[in-house]
């Protein structure tokens, strides 16, 4: 609050009068003559007091609409906050980080005599209208304010987003580097928890670990409003932890601490929550309740099990499809035998053991999972790492993805920041067949960890799974990612307009030549679309994939498709006694088959024999299969119309074909029924009309 003098250039607050007209800034013993600038700057602070001050209002008003740097307003209020409040600089002008400043000053003293009580009940009148008009501006800019965020979450930007970088140490070997490493990641864990921040994931800071540092830059990369750094030392049994908090888009130091503790796990975890509740203060957000409680945990007090946590981490680091290195599991093992109650280390237990057993083929597994899952509902019930855990087992062993899909999402709620749980979501999502939601979650994921190329494959590879292909097209224009799935949907979209099929499998060559993608027949299908059988079958290799598969592999799967649109007699009946012992692999203790793509293999046996009526029982049994795997039916559905395509069965390889362009799947209007296993009923009628409705009049004779 601040009060006119009897000039009315000259405002009064605090103990400062400021003089408006000529620039002048008095506190009672001295004046400064403030620079033209920075008094206008005052001006605007001391006359827009409690209400949200942008930077570009403060460009409009003050510098008149001309090009100014950022610099150049860092340092007026800068000079500002040295003069008014040297020892607090947010005292009277508060940086509020994503949307400018919040100016606040102190009332001037009272000292008033009898002869200026009615001048100054006038003065207090006026006071209250210009409060009551406050008040009213306040409330209209609060809800254009608040209609802001939301326009801003709706756009994906939400509440201010933090970056942690790598923190830093005098040696990263030995221990200063095993805790640097170690204080970064649970401390990545702790902010993850906060509802009132959104935290940017380990994989996208990682590669600022070294070399130099500028906070704008990395800002811009990443998304980040606030950048918190740290460095380690280690001194014999103590442990000094420094961290500071740094405003991206100005590059000020908004808060700085150092920390001087024994080495023990308590006091690291302590540190960590104190710089939690700091970075929250200085952006102005609310500890909810539960955010409290999780900062309140001491994971663990055993500084053996730590290390042997962390080294399990490290580990995880380097894995790929779940299939982490040796020593992973003994070292989880190790640290929950070293401490009962670590709830971390039975979190991780509890996933891989899970995980391991999705095929069905390790009960052993599942049993290991439920005792794991016992072990920490008793010492945690309830948590976010008890709920991530459940969710696990629930999703993995039980298949049950409706209650998986529950759960994962109350973890979610209490630490929203969790990048893997999302990750999970969008598993189960995908198992649901809720492919919107699927893509959703994985554009969440990216917004967290937006250096990881991984979650842009992951986007464009399921934009063009739901057949959104202008969106694929404007997310492939607009990325600088280069790998097979962006390169593979790049030429399969520039098919979707030439038309040139030769184009189409030499591009395909070009990306098999320059990656190596271990999980797919690369150029297979382009092959097969060109009546390329021979090369067909040399483009076919054993896989990553094929090694955790159940029944036929995929590879031998293309392999008795090429066969027997070749014709080849012979190879098929070498074969055959191979593929069914595969295939029988699939079966349970009851006789019944695991996973439903076991009756892709049998339906394909019993076609290249001429058994269509047995290979169209399979089919059945494919759709019957219970519970229905969406995912399956995304991946593998196409495989099924081409078994109908190749035994005649016309009206169901029509309807298997339509229900896969509206679903999520492998298949495009303007590929696949062109491909050669619809040959032997591309001239049915059905056929034809099917084609002209998903495809336009192109004339299929221009494909075979």
């Amino acid at each position: 609050m601040t009060d006119q003098a009897d000039n009315p250039g000259h405002i009064l607050f605090g103990h400062w009068r400021f003089s408006s007209d000529i620039g002048d800034l008095n506190d009672g013993e001295t004046t400064t003559r403030l620079e033209p600038q920075v008094a206008k700057l005052l001006d605007y602070f001391l006359t827009h007091q409690n209400v949200i001050i942008s930077r570009d209002e403060l460009i409009a008003a003050v510098w008149k609409n001309r090009i100014v740097s950022d610099d150049a307003i860092n340092r007026c209020v800068s000079i500002l906050r040295q003069i008014l409040s040297p020892h607090d600089k947010q005292a009277y002008i508060e940086t509020v980080v994503r949307k400018g400043y919040l100016a606040h000053f102190p009332p001037p003293p009272a000292t008033e005599s009898p002869a200026t009580q009615p001048r100054r009940r006038r003065w207090i009148l006026l006071a209250v209208l210009v409060s009551l008009v406050a008040i009213v501006l306040y409330t209209i800019a609060s809800r254009v304010s608040d209609s802001t965020v939301q326009v801003r979450e709706a756009a994906g930007v939400g509440p201010p987003m933090v970056a942690v970088l790598p923190f830093i140490s005098d040696s990263q070997i030995g221990d200063a580097g095993f805790f640097a490493t170690g204080v970064h990641n649970d401390l990545l864990t702790q902010l993850a928890k906060l509802q009132s921040i959104r935290v940017i994931s380990a994989t996208s800071v990682m590669e600022y670990r070294n070399g130099g540092r500028n906070m704008r830059r990395i800002g811009e990369e990443l998304g980040a409003d606030v950048i918190l750094e740290g460095s380690i030392q280690i001194v014999s049994n103590q442990i000094r932890i420094n961290a500071q908090l740094i405003d991206t888009r100005t590059d000020e130091h908004l808060w700085a601490e150092s920390y001087d503790r024994e080495l023990t796990p308590v006091n690291i975890f302590d540190v960590q929550s104190d710089i939690a509740r700091a970075i929250s203060e200085e952006l102005n957000t609310t500890l909810t309740a539960a955010d409290s409680r999780q900062l309140a945990l001491i994971p663990t007090e055993n500084m053996a099990a730590y290390r042997a946590f962390h080294r399990a981490m490290r580990i995880q680091e380097t894995s790929k499809f779940g299939l982490v290195g040796t020593g992973y599991i003994e070292a989880l093992e190790e640290a929950v035998a070293l401490d009962p109650a670590f709830s971390r280390a039975w979190v991780e237990l509890v996933i891989i053991q899970s995980f391991w057993n999705f095929a069905g083929d390790k009960p052993e597994l599942t049993l290991a999972a439920e005792q794991s899952l016992q072990s920490l509902q008793a010492i945690a019930p309830g948590s976010a790492d008890h709920l991530l855990a459940q969710a696990a087992y629930v999703y993995y062993a039980l298949k049950d993805y409706d209650h998986a899909h529950d759960i994962i999402s109350q973890a979610l709620a209490m630490q929203p920041s969790d990048v893997r749980a999302i990750e999970m979501r969008s598993l189960i999502e995908r198992r649901q067949g809720n492919f919107e939601a699927f893509l959703e979650s994985r554009k969440e994921a990216r917004r967290l960890d937006p250096r990881n190329p991984e979650w842009t494959n992951l986007v464009i590879r399921t934009q063009v799974l739901l057949h959104r292909y202008d969106e694929a097209r404007t997310e492939i224009k607009s990325t600088l990612v280069e790998s097979y799935d962006i390169g593979y949907a790049s030429s399969l979209l520039q098919f979707q307009i030439d038309r040139d099929l030769q184009r189409f499998q030499d591009s395909i060559q070009d990306l098999c030549r320059v990656y190596d993608e271990p999980n797919s027949d690369c150029g297979w299908e382009e092959h097969i679309a060109n009546r390329d059988y021979p090369g067909a079958l040399e483009s076919i290799q054993r896989t990553d994939l094929d090694m955790q598969s159940l029944g036929i592999p995929q590879s031998e799967i293309r392999r008795i498709f090429t066969y027997w649109l070749m014709q080849d007699k012979d190879a098929l009946s070498q074969g055959t006694a191979n593929w069914k012992s595969q295939a029988e692999s699939a079966k349970d203790d009851s006789g019944g088959y695991r996973d439903d793509r076991a009756f892709i293999g049998l339906a394909l046996l019993s076609g290249i024999h001429g058994n269509n009526n047995e290979s169209m029982q399979y089919v059945q049994q494919w759709y019957r299969h219970e519970p229905i795997d969406w995912a399956n039916r995304m991946v593998f559905g196409h495989q099924i119309c081409r078994v109908l395509g190749m035994i005649e069965a016309t009206t169901a390889a029509v309807k298997c074909i339509r229900d896969g362009l509206v679903q999520a799947s492998l298949m495009h209007p303007f590929l696949e029924p062109y491909l050669p296993f619809y040959d032997s009923i591309r001239e049915e009628p059905e056929f034809i009309e099917m084609l002209t409705e998903i495809d336009g009049n192109r004339p299929s004779s221009k494909w075979h």
